[in-house]
């Protein structure tokens, strides 16, 4: 096995995409090694499979090779009935092809994985009867498929191995980043500050974005756990703790799409200044390379939150809200409800993120499991 985790990958942007390059170099090569000395007829289904199961990381190869063979066990069996029913009619193959396209390809279009057995059940209708009977030339098929998937994952497995779960917790830690900074810039906005639409826009593209790719990242951290690959906690709670702070920042924006009133900016803008401050160095920490995956320290946070919902309060019990017109005290109060969601769902992150430490961790489950089951461990 090439275990290179212990060493320190290169840190130029492009070896993610050179590291994938080398992996399936090798399974294309590796696979098409074992069909030649295997013998078998045509196998570039092998070579085809480890170069599409081959992915960035293990999780995402697990899935792949799943719905690979599933797609192309489908197609097999359903193109070897209709080339064993319409082997003595062959001016039929075509009638043939179009219904079996046509019925997979219906399916297909609910569950995309399912793609691939359209097109092996035409290969396997169309097949060139020099190679064999439909259903020798089926089972020929499923074990190159087979030959291909097992090596692919093996390759993902033993060179410069990428565990999802890594990706993960990188991917939900640059998500941070966008989010910390609008907090930012909205609290500047309560203050009067006036957001800048392009911006924000642009922001919430890419948060949106990142919480797409970050489903992704956490189907295939699943995986990884399912499969013994790795050990880690449910990936969709921290999804589920970013997507709440991002509503909360959305409920924000819109409290102060204008400035906070007057008197309350007045009353206010030291202690929002000091959260501003506080969120500033938090985001730091939650990002920083150093300590991006231990529970934050949330005192100086919790201490300004306090400082402004006292300070709102203190604004009720002296009756300074009655000078407001009725769409100021809303939008203030709207702002003080906000910033109570803001706290808990920082202290639900603060406990989430030491779970990053799990994802992001080298441990291989299914190693330890064979070395204990192993007589002489």
């Amino acid at each position: 096995m090439i275990d290179m985790s212990s060493l320190s990958a290169p840190a130029s942007s492009a070896w993610p995409r050179l590291r994938q390059a080398i992996q399936t170099m090798i399974a294309a090569c590796a696979a098409y090694f074992l069909v030649d000395a295997l013998n078998l007829s045509q196998g570039f289904w092998a070579v085809m499979t480890a170069i599409l199961v081959t992915q960035a990381n293990v999780g995402a190869s697990l899935g792949l090779a799943f719905d690979r063979l599933v797609g192309s066990l489908v197609g097999v069996l359903v193109g070897g009935v209709v080339a064993v029913a319409l082997a003595d009619a062959h001016e039929l193959r075509f009638a043939g092809l179009a219904v079996t396209v046509l019925v997979l390809g219906f399916f297909a279009a609910k569950r995309p994985a399912l793609r691939i057995a359209s097109v092996t059940a035409a290969i396997v209708i169309l097949g060139d009867p020099s190679l064999g009977p439909p259903i020798a030339s089926a089972e020929k098929r499923m074990i190159e498929v087979a030959i291909g998937t097992i090596v692919a994952i093996t390759t993902t497995l033993t060179v410069f191995p990428s565990r999802a779960g890594l990706a993960f917790a990188q991917h939900a830690t640059r998500t941070l980043r966008p989010l910390f900074q609008l907090l930012d810039e909205v609290l500047a906005a309560a203050l009067g500050t006036p957001l800048d639409a392009n911006a924000v826009g642009d922001q919430a593209a890419r948060v949106r974005t990142a919480f797409a790719a970050g489903d992704n990242l956490a189907r295939e951290a699943r995986l990884e756990v399912a499969g013994y690959i790795a050990d880690s906690p449910d990936p969709d709670a921290e999804l589920r703790t970013l997507r709440r702070l991002w509503h909360t920042e959305i409920m924000l924006m819109r409290a102060v799409d204008q400035p906070l009133p007057k008197p309350a900016i007045d009353k206010l803008a030291t202690q929002i200044e000091a959260l501003r401050d506080a969120l500033k160095g938090l985001g730091q920490q939650l990002t920083s390379p150093t300590s991006a995956y231990s529970e934050p320290d949330l005192s100086a946070t919790e201490t300004a939150l306090a400082a402004i919902e006292h300070d709102i309060e203190e604004m009720r019990a002296r009756g300074e809200m009655r000078v407001l017109t009725m769409d100021e005290a809303i939008r203030l109060m709207a702002f003080d409800f906000a910033l109570g969601q803001l706290r808990l769902n920082l202290r639900d992150l603060a406990e989430r993120t030491p779970e990053l430490s799990a994802f992001a961790g080298s441990t291989y489950p299914l190693w330890r499991r064979l070395k204990s089951l192993w007589p002489w461990s």
